[in-house]
């Protein structure tokens, strides 16, 4: 099984690719947004997710606490991120080790960003090239590559609270303001992932649950959403949606 969350379609592009190389089901997190417990039997178990400050998105790790696997089963996963950073495996890996478990390979696939902007000519090599560089981690997949060296170290009492978005600064850039130009559409509140946006008034209002897929900034049609953040650089970039996702597939995935 391959359990992927995706706000903008990068890893629901690569997810999708790993299950079908693999052989492997396929499945959104958010489906098991109100288990209170998510078993797994299988042999081989996938984690692909984009990655926020070095870290998987919170309700990602809300999902991981709620998982247990079988003690020896073949555990990978893929941060799909803007930049090189490899801590947020070792995020996954605590959580694997809650049941018994370990993660052997984790790799890092470089995507177009959804948060800070990435040159244009960055991103054509990244899109690109995301067919051949997923064949190549199915590849080491199928071989039980081992990469990752587990510690043994179970996930400790703020494994969540550590997530992007808790300190001030991070909270700032989950703090959004609508422009007028803002048609009352509602996309924003039917793909947000988590219900965080309702309309009021034909104006969407955000709450306190965002878990940073920045989603309504990137489908809405008018670019009205924009942020409230210490980052000019965010409100300076341009949308970004994955070529092969669409506004309904991602509406669907995250409500099914």
């Amino acid at each position: 099984m391959i359990y992927y969350f995706t706000g903008t379609g990068n890893s629901l592009s690569v997810a999708k690719r790993l299950g079908e190389l693999l052989n492997e089901n396929v499945v959104n997190v958010m489906h098991f947004r109100d288990d209170a417990e998510v078993i797994s039997k299988d042999s081989v178990n996938g984690f692909v997710y984009p990655v926020y400050g070095s870290d998987s998105p919170r309700v990602y790790k809300e999902f991981l606490l709620k998982l247990k696997v079988p003690s020896d089963s073949y555990c990978f996963a893929v941060g799909t991120m803007n930049r090189m950073d490899l801590r947020s495996f070792s995020y996954v890996d605590q959580a694997l080790v809650n049941s018994g478990a370990k993660l052997s390979y984790a790799v890092n696939l470089l995507m177009p960003g959804n948060c800070l902007p990435t040159e244009g000519k960055d991103d054509h090599w990244r899109l690109s090239t995301e067919a051949e560089r997923t064949e190549e981690v199915a590849d080491a997949v199928k071989a039980r590559t081992v990469n990752f060296q587990s510690p043994g170290i179970g996930t400790g009492p703020d494994f969540v609270d550590v997530a992007f978005g808790q300190n001030a600064e991070q909270k700032s850039m989950l703090q959004f303001v609508i422009k007028d130009s803002c048609i009352g559409c509602g996309l924003c509140a039917r793909i947000c992932p988590l219900q965080n946006i309702r309309m009021e008034n034909g104006k969407a209002v955000h709450g306190e649950n965002c878990t940073a897929c920045y989603a309504c900034f990137h489908w809405c049609p008018k670019q009205a959403t924009a942020f409230n953040s210490v980052l000019p650089a965010l409100n300076e970039r341009g949308q970004y949606r994955h070529p092969a996702a669409t506004a309904k597939t991602i509406i669907e995935i995250n409500h099914s």
